[in-house]
């Protein structure tokens, strides 16, 4: 008889021994190590960018300076003139973080950062806003549950005052994950009620226990270790000794000339190949009825911009544009999309977020563009040449004043002049 009940009750037991010893016994830090957290800095998975320890880690070295760069998709082209690589050749007094995923946005973003709160108080960011963002359904549910974790849930909970923003935040992740696990406290804080003891105490509880899982998990991985050595040491290569835009230019200008020969789209070659040459009838005008100027997403991108001022956070914005022969093929309305670089800048502006690099209106020039949304070569020049003298010389955040209208349903559809929209 006690063995049968060993059988069946042992290894509950011995789950919540683990459980418990991980609770009570496991560090809740790793230590510093510059080369570990270079490499981490360019880890573009998916475990690396929704978890917490690796980036908490960089950003709170007290030697060198690990800056986030917010986005999705774009710190994923890699040439001689991305961010990462010239920061790691002119060995700047900086590190570029690289926070972005295919298919993340502001809502994956701003869960994210409620795991480093206190690494974005009173520090510089950059923040990568893409219209792409901005389709007429908002956010696929698949691609953000991909991104999206108990810690970042436990973190969000345990952080919450109950403000409009919460609310909205607590609404938009029970209509993307209906699933999610605590739906009963994220119910209450849908409604603008405040979590009871009992609650307090097990979201507590479950937030040590996924810190303490997340760095536990984080050592157990060696995913980091390459990406570093094939991404970013053979770039560094092709790059002059000393630092000088007018020899970069003439590099990128070589480098671009050399990996588009085989389309008319200055489109890198392998990209071109891969996913678009036996696809180019299907895509002509696939996109004419396509607009980005309603959407959810500026609803989330007002969670982000709130907890920028709660955090005091100074962001600069980047826009950038498309591939213009792309967009002429695929029929994108050239005037609907400055229409949503308008309204994105409105809401920015319009709350005192005004450090604005606007590169909407560059996907004509040559070089620019490395494939049909993304910029590479000259604009990685164009794009280093506003990011760096903004992140090397950090200043305090403007004067925030947050519009709680932006988080409404008349926002978000809103499709007229931006500068008669009533924000009050």
């Amino acid at each position: 008889m006690l063995k049968r009940l060993w059988l069946i009750l042992g290894p509950v037991f011995c789950a919540a021994l683990l459980v418990v010893l991980l609770l009570v016994f496991y560090p809740t830090h790793l230590r510093h190590n510059f080369e570990l957290e270079k490499r981490s800095a360019v880890t573009l998975t998916a475990r690396s960018f929704k978890g917490r320890t690796q980036k908490v880690r960089a950003l709170t070295d007290p030697d060198h300076r690990f800056v986030p760069f917010f986005g999705s998709s774009e710190w994923l082209r890699f040439d001689s003139m991305h961010p990462s690589v010239l920061a790691e050749k002119y060995d700047r007094p900086y590190r570029p973080y690289l926070l972005g995923q295919r298919g993340a946005a502001s809502l994956n973003q701003y869960f994210g950062m409620q795991q480093m709160l206190p690494e974005l108080e009173g520090k510089t960011v950059v923040y990568v806003v893409s219209p792409q963002w901005f389709t007429k359904k908002g956010y696929d549910s698949s691609a953000f549950q991909q991104y999206f974790n108990s810690d970042q849930l436990t973190s969000f909970l345990s952080q919450q005052a109950g403000d409009e923003a919460a609310r909205y935040a607590a609404e938009r992740l029970l209509e993307l994950y209906p699933t999610v696990a605590m739906k009963g406290n994220l119910e209450k804080l849908a409604k603008g009620e405040f979590p009871n003891l009992l609650d307090q105490q097990c979201i507590s509880l479950m937030e040590r226990i996924n810190k303490r899982q997340d760095l536990f998990f984080s050592q157990l991985t060696s995913e980091n270790s390459d990406h570093f050595e094939k991404k970013i040491l053979p770039e560094i290569n092709q790059l002059p000794t000393t630092f000088s835009y007018e020899e970069l230019e003439k590099v990128a200008m070589k480098e671009a000339r050399e990996h588009t020969k085989t389309n008319d789209f200055g489109i890198e070659d392998r990209f071109y190949k891969k996913r678009l040459n036996k696809k180019l009838k299907k895509f002509k005008g696939f996109q004419k009825k396509l607009s980005y100027i309603q959407s959810p997403e500026y609803n989330d991108l007002q969670l982000v911009l709130h907890q920028f001022a709660t955090s005091k956070t100074n962001a600069l914005f980047v826009i950038p544009p498309v591939n213009e022969k792309w967009m002429e093929h695929t029929g994108l309305d050239k005037n609907m999309y400055q229409k949503t670089v308008e309204k994105i800048k409105y809401q920015l502006e319009s709350q005192g977020f005004t450090n604005i690099a606007d590169f909407s209106k560059d996907g004509g020039k040559p070089y620019f563009m490395e494939d049909t949304i993304h910029m590479g070569w000259l604009g990685w020049l164009e794009f280093d040449k506003v990011v760096d003298p903004f992140v090397r010389n950090p200043k305090p955040a403007p004067n925030y004043q947050i519009n709680p209208a932006f988080f409404s349903k008349e926002w978000a559809d809103y499709k007229g002049d931006v500068r008669k929209f009533s924000v009050k």
